[in-house]
This record gives structure tokens, C-alpha cells and sequence, in this order.
């Protein structure tokens, strides 16, 4: 264990370490109390008192199914799948990069799963030797709408039987209660993003409260489901390391450690367009307030200085508490960061990508049939980000 975090005592209030562990067809079941029926398919949902959205259910067209896009060869991508079954969110993240990707306010479920469903296994069956990690939170929040329509609980099943795979969900809210039913067979990760409080509160309108996730976290943890946390972005505000040592606190309380699968960091970033965006809808935030580079991929993001400091402080707090049996890693971010942070770089996205399976084959035994083989991941033929064709 790391015995000393730099700059802050960690004594006073440290906490005993957990250290073990323990078909879109329910879509016409939505409670019409909390929806208004609109027109066919369309359907009101209010956030909060101010917020109302309307859900598009509809039948996908075309490849749903993909890698997960990246935004630059200069930056390591983990070789991750995703399953845009959901667009867009009813949540209000001023840093949310939706807000400037997606032009509509409709919030869009495909509802023909086992369409969905046939394009993983035909995908799959391409490499049939590769461990896929599938989530559908890149265009979306995996469980925000999740207790109306439904759609999570047949992924659920589909993972539960299929080898070579995990499922991950990915949230900010604490929307679990039909999941902790589901005979997930170990085989589906919830996720959460976190933040310390304050920045929930200022930044992550809409969202469940800290309080609300590690009471989500706790019951996930109980029915059995792997876990997995998210901290990105991490922001830099005057009271950050307190902010970020008593979450990581909190967190550990919860979270048995035999039970993640992993943990990602990753800074602030966005597009040098969406600036003004933020300072419009909202003008009580201080994201903007940073100084900020462009980086290789166009998008603004702290200066690497800046950015590795961050990182250093919360990976010792995350060693600290989890000890060295997580598997921590970057969003996004180059070797030299990686290296600085960690004392290690994956040479390429597929040995990242391989890195996951050989963790995940030694912290979840039966996981896999037989252990990874490096080869395996090192080639892959579908553009990953978008600056390919």
C-alpha cells in the first residue's frame, strides 16, 4: 500500500479499506404518470420543474454497433465497444459535450434489441478470441430513463450468456432498482461517474446526488454486479483535493475492491466551440474560467503540467485506499501522461486493450475460458476515431 499521499494528511479521517467482497418489450409498461402521450412513439418526460424532454421510441437503422470513436491517433483509445442504443440525456452537465455533438433535444430509444443484439454476435464472431467490453453510455446515460423503458434488462440477459464479453452501464444516476433482479451472472459492470459533491451540485444539474450513487453503489455491490468508476472529468477548482480526498473516501466505504473492474480518469475537454455554448446555458459555471490549450485532437484541455498534477494526486488517493490490484487507467491521454503518472505507457491502443483482458482474466477467475493472448488484440482493421474515413 502507498503510505503517504503529498501535500495532505490523510489520518484524521481515514476509513477502514474494504478489501473483499463480496426485450425492448417492456417498453409499453411505461407508468403513464410519469409520461404524456404526445403523438405514437413520443413521450414527455420531465427532468425536473424546469426541464422537459421528449423520448423519441423508435427501431434503429444501419450499424449501431461500433468502436468507440476516440478523437485522435495522438491519444490512447482502450479498443472499448459501444452500443448507442440510447441518444442524447435528460441530465444538464455543463460539460457534457451532447450539448455540441447532438443537434436535437429528443431523447431517442431503439427498441429493437435483438436487432442490436445480432450485430454484437456478428461483430464477435469476427474475433473470436478477443474479450469485447461493450458499453451504451458514449451518446448517452446508460440507466437515467432505464426504470421507464427498459431496454438495459435484455443487454443484461444477452451478457449473462455470452462468453468473452462484459457489459458496462454506465450513469450518473441511481436509477438500479429492476437491475438488482436481473440474473446478471457477473457478467454486467455498473458504472458510475464521479465527482465530489460540491461539483455535482454546481455542474451535474439533474444528476443523483454523491450521497445517492455510493447508496446505489452499495446495493450493486450487494446483488452481486461488477463495479466500475469513471472520474472524468476531473476539474480543477480551488478546493479540489479535499473535495477529491473525501470522495475517494466515501467511494472506498462502499466498494469492495474484489469487485471493480476498473477505474478511468480523464480531464476536462471539449471542443474550442462549445465554449461560448457553456457560458450561455450556463452562466453560473466556472469551467471556462481555466486557462486552457488546444490539444492534438482540437479540443481545449488543461495544459499537460496542470493535467498531470491532477492526475498524480488522484491516482496516490486511488492507490491509497484501493491498493494496487486496481487496474487504473487513462481516457483518452498520451504515453508521455501515462508514463509521468503511472511509470508505464501501453505501446499501442490493442496492448491497453489486452491489458484489460489479463487483469480482468486474474481478478475474476472463471471470467475467461483460457488466458489472453497478446496477439490476439494487436490488429484490428476498423478505423478507430474520427478523423478516418
Amino acid at each position: 500500500m502507498i503510505d503517504k499521499i503529498p501535500e495532505i494528511n490523510l489520518s484524521k479521517n481515514k476509513r477502514q479499506k474494504k478489501m473483499s467482497g463480496t426485450s425492448g418489450s417492456k417498453d409499453s409498461k411505461v407508468k403513464k404518470e410519469s409520461f404524456t402521450t404526445q403523438e405514437t412513439g413520443h413521450l414527455s418526460y420531465a427532468v425536473n420543474k424546469e426541464i422537459k424532454q421528449t423520448i423519441v421510441l423508435t427501431k434503429s437503422r444501419g450499424q449501431i454497433f461500433k468502436p468507440c470513436p476516440g478523437t485522435s491517433d495522438a491519444y490512447l483509445c482502450c479498443n472499448y465497444w459501444v452500443l448507442n442504443q440510447l441518444m442524447n440525456c435528460p441530465f444538464q452537465c455543463s460539460y457534457c459535450i451532447l450539448q455540441y455533438y447532438l443537434k436535437t433535444p429528443n431523447l431517442t430509444v431503439y427498441t429493437d434489441t435483438d436487432r442490436l443484439i445480432q450485430q454484437i454476435q456478428e461483430r464477435m464472431a469476427l474475433e473470436p478470441k478477443r474479450f469485447f467490453r461493450i458499453g451504451t453510455g458514449e451518446l448517452a446515460d446508460s440507466l437515467a430513463l432505464n426504470e421507464k423503458v427498459h431496454v438495459a434488462e435484455p443487454l443484461i440477459r444477452f451478457a449473462a450468456k455470452t462468453p468473452l464479453m462484459l457489459l458496462e452501464l454506465k450513469t450518473k444516476s441511481s436509477n438500479i432498482e429492476s437491475l438488482l433482479r436481473e440474473k446478471h451472472g457477473g457478467k454486467t459492470v455498473l458504472a458510475w461517474s464521479i465527482n465530489p459533491e460540491d461539483i455535482v451540485l454546481r455542474e451535474e444539474h439533474g444528476t443523483a446526488s454523491l450521497t445517492q450513487r455510493l447508496k446505489a453503489i452499495e446495493k450493486a455491490s450487494l446483488a452481486g454486479y461488477k463495479l466500475a468508476f469513471h472520474f472524468d472529468p476531473i476539474l480543477y477548482y480551488p478546493d479540489w483535493k479535499e473535495g477529491y480526498t473525501e470522495t475517494i473516501q466515501k467511494l472506498f466505504d462502499v466498494a469492495p475492491v474484489s469487485s471493480i473492474a476498473w477505474i478511468s480518469m480523464g480531464s476536462l475537454r471539449f471542443p474550442l466551440e462549445m465554449k461560448e455554448k457553456i457560458k450561455s446555458r450556463f452562466p453560473e459555471s466556472h469551467l471556462t474560467d481555466a486557462e486552457m490549450i488546444r490539444g492534438m485532437d482540437g479540443k481545449l484541455r488543461y495544459f499537460k503540467p496542470l493535467r498531470i498534477y491532477l492526475y498524480k494526486y488522484i491516482y496516490g488517493l486511488l492507490r491509497y485506499y484501493g491498493g494496487h490490484d486496481l487496474f487504473i487507467y487513462f481516457c483518452m491521454e498520451d504515453r508521455e501522461t501515462w508514463q509521468a503518472v503511472m511509470g508505464k505507457a501501453p505501446g499501442s491502443n490493442g496492448e491497453l486493450d489486452f491489458w484489460f483482458a489479463n487483469h480482468l482474466y486474474h481478478h475474476f477467475p472463471g471470467l475467461f475460458p483460457e488466458p489472453p493472448v497478446l496477439e490476439d488484440y494487436l490488429f484490428f482493421s476498423t478505423p478507430r476515431n474520427r478523423n478516418h474515413d
